[in-house]
């Protein structure tokens, strides 16, 4: 496997050459999971912590960033702590929830033992996915602008600010 990987990609050799015994590698689980109340006494779950998925749509410090900028924000417009905490989580249920979607729903497709699902992803949907809508549709999704995370928070996404005119030297 280790010949295989290497032929695909050179640069990894070194850190393959590493690796002489199969009990040095660690056997990857992912599982999607979202409490229903990130938030404790003394406590607030971010992250995954809070709501874990499988990384294919390569989300996760995103949304940890997004989920503390959601709370900080919470914390400062309102009157307490526990209305800040609770208003933080507000600001983030509906895009947690739609990413937590999306990632079971593809999660088979990238992921499975399955010998139907990639041949359809591989053969269909990879060749589709490179023709308007889907580059759009999949830009979203990997940059984890779907469901608009950015407007709750009081940010804007880059995609809809004006281009800057002219930067003076």
């Amino acid at each position: 496997w280790k010949a295989r990987v290497t032929a695909l990609w050179p640069a990894c050799a070194p850190l393959l050459d590493q690796i002489d015994d199969p009990d040095q590698l660690t056997f990857a689980r992912y599982a999607h999971r979202t409490l229903r109340s990130p938030a404790e006494r003394a406590l607030v779950h971010i992250g995954d912590a809070w709501h874990s998925a499988s990384p294919q749509l390569g989300q996760g410090a995103n949304m940890a960033l997004l989920d503390a900028w959601a709370l900080a924000k919470g914390l400062a417009d309102a009157n307490g702590v526990d209305e800040g905490v609770r208003l933080g989580i507000k600001l983030r249920r509906r895009h947690v929830l739609t990413y937590q979607w999306l990632t079971a729903l593809f999660t088979p497709v990238y992921q499975s033992d399955s010998r139907l699902l990639p041949l359809i992803r591989d053969r269909f949907v990879g060749p589709l996915s490179k023709f308007w809508p889907a580059t759009s549709i999949q830009a979203a999704m990997v940059s984890g602008l779907v469901a608009d995370p950015l407007g709750p928070l009081g940010l804007e996404s880059a995609l809809h600010m004006p281009a800057p005119e002219s930067v003076a030297a």
